[in-house]
C-alpha cells in the first residue's frame, strides 16, 4: 500500500477510513442492529477501498485518455437502464451488472466533471468561449437527458450542479455568468409549469411548509427534525435514538441517516463529524493546490467542490432547508452506488497527489 500512497497521503486516507467505519457503527444504530446489512455495506465498502487503490494507481495523464470512453460507456449503459433497468415503483434507475445493482447515475457525478475537465484542457486557451460554454452543457445535458427519463429530478439536478461547478472553475467569463443566471430565472416558472411532477411539486411545497401534509409528503422532514432537535447538545447516546429505533423516521440508513446522527451524538458529535470532513476538504483543497497542470486542477478542485455540495445537501435536507431529493451523506449512508462514486473520486484526488 506505501508504494501506492504516500506519506502525504496518509492523512487524508486516514480520515476517509475513520468516517466510512464509523459509518458502519452508524448504519447498525439505523437499521436497529441489522448484521446483515452491515455486512454488505462493510464488503461493499472493502470493494470500494480496493477500487480507490486501483484509480489512485493510474497516472492522471493516463486517467486524462480513459475520460472519453468512460463518458461513451456510461451514456451507454443510461440508455441500457432506461430500456432494460430494474423496475422499482415505477422507476428504473438500476441496472444489474454482474449480480449487482448498479445506480449509473450516481457515477455521472465524477464522470461528467471528467469529460468536462478534458474538454477543457484541449486548448490552450482557458478562457471558456461561447462556443466551449454551448458544448460544455451539451456534454452536461446528454446523460440528464437519461436520467430525468427514469425518472429522477433530484439526481439530475446533482448532475446539473456538478457541471456547472466544473464550468465556473474553468474560467467562464463574467458576462456569461449573468446571463446563465438570467435565463436560470426565466426558466424556473416553466420547469415549475411543464417539467414538474406534482410529487416533486408537492416536496418544495412540503420544505416551507411540513405541517401542511404531515402524514404524506412531509412526514420524511418532519420525523428528521424531530430526531435532530431532540439529540440536544449531548445525544441520546448510540443505539438509544428514539427517533430511529422505534422506526418513525423513514429512510434512516441512506437520505436521513444524519438525522440519526444527530439524535443519538447531539450538537457536539455534529461539530466533531464536520471538522472530519473539513479535514477531508481541507486536504483536498491542498491537493488541488499543488496540481501540475490543467487538467488535475479543474478536476480536482471539482471534485472537492461536489464533495461540499453533497454534504450541504444531505444534511439540508434532514433539517429541513431544502426539499428531499435523494442525496446520501458522504461515506456514512447506505448504498452500493453512491459509495462507488465516493471512493472513485477520492482515487482521483490520489492520483493527482500523485502527479504532484
Amino acid at each position: 500500500m506505501n508504494k501506492i500512497l504516500s506519506i502525504s497521503d496518509s492523512v487524508l486516507f486516514v480520515f476517509i477510513m475513520l468516517v466510512s467505519l464509523f459509518g458502519l457503527a452508524l448504519l447498525y444504530s439505523a437499521t436497529n442492529q441489522d448484521v446483515d446489512i452491515v455486512i454488505r455495506q462493510g464488503s461493499r465498502l472493502l470493494f470500494c477501498f480496493i477500487l480507490m487503490i486501483i484509480v489512485s494507481s493510474i497516472e492522471i495523464n493516463k486517467l486524462k485518455q480513459l475520460t472519453p470512453y468512460i463518458y461513451i460507456i456510461c451514456l451507454i449503459f443510461l440508455a441500457i437502464t432506461l430500456f432494460w433497468g430494474h423496475d422499482s415503483k415505477g422507476a428504473k434507475r438500476w441496472i444489474i451488472v454482474m449480480g449487482f445493482s448498479l445506480q449509473v447515475s450516481e457515477i455521472l457525478k465524477i464522470t461528467v466533471p471528467m469529460m468536462l475537465a478534458w474538454y477543457f484542457s484541449l486548448s490552450d486557451d482557458k478562457d471558456i468561449s461561447l462556443k466551449k460554454l454551448i458544448f460544455s452543457f451539451l456534454i452536461i445535458f446528454a446523460p440528464i437527458f437519461f436520467v430525468i427519463k427514469q425518472p429522477d429530478l433530484g439526481t439530475s439536478l446533482i448532475i446539473l450542479l456538478c457541471g456547472t461547478i466544473t464550468i465556473f472553475l474553468g474560467g467562464i467569463r463574467k458576462k456569461y455568468i449573468a446571463y446563465l443566471s438570467g435565463l436560470l430565472i426565466v426558466f424556473m416558472p416553466v420547469m415549475w409549469k411543464f417539467l414538474l411532477l406534482p410529487y416533486q411539486k408537492q416536496r418544495i411545497i412540503t420544505m416551507f411548509d411540513p405541517a401542511s401534509d404531515p402524514l404524506g409528503s412531509g412526514y420524511h422532514i418532519m420525523q428528521s427534525k424531530i430526531a435532530v432537535g431532540s439529540g440536544g447538545f449531548f445525544g441520546k447516546g448510540f443505539l438509544n435514538g428514539t427517533q430511529s429505533q422505534l422506526e418513525f423516521l423513514p429512510e434512516r440508513g441512506t437520505d436521513f441517516i444524519f438525522a440519526v446522527f444527530a439524535e443519538e451524538f447531539g450538537f457536539i458529535g455534529i461539530l466533531i463529524l464536520l471538522l472530519f470532513y473539513m479535514a477531508i476538504i481541507i486536504r483536498c483543497v491542498y491537493i488541488t493546490s499543488k496540481a501540475k497542470n490543467y487538467f488535475s486542477k479543474i478536476l480536482s478542485g471539482s471534485i472537492t467542490a461536489i464533495l461540499i455540495l453533497l454534504i450541504i445537501t444531505n444534511i439540508s435536507m434532514a433539517v429541513g432547508v431544502l426539499p428531499v431529493v435523494g442525496v446520501t451523506l458522504p461515506l456514512l449512508s447506505l448504498g452500493g452506488s453512491s459509495l462507488i462514486s465516493i471512493f472513485l473520486a477520492f482515487g482521483i484526488i490520489f492520483s493527482v497527489n500523485r502527479r504532484n
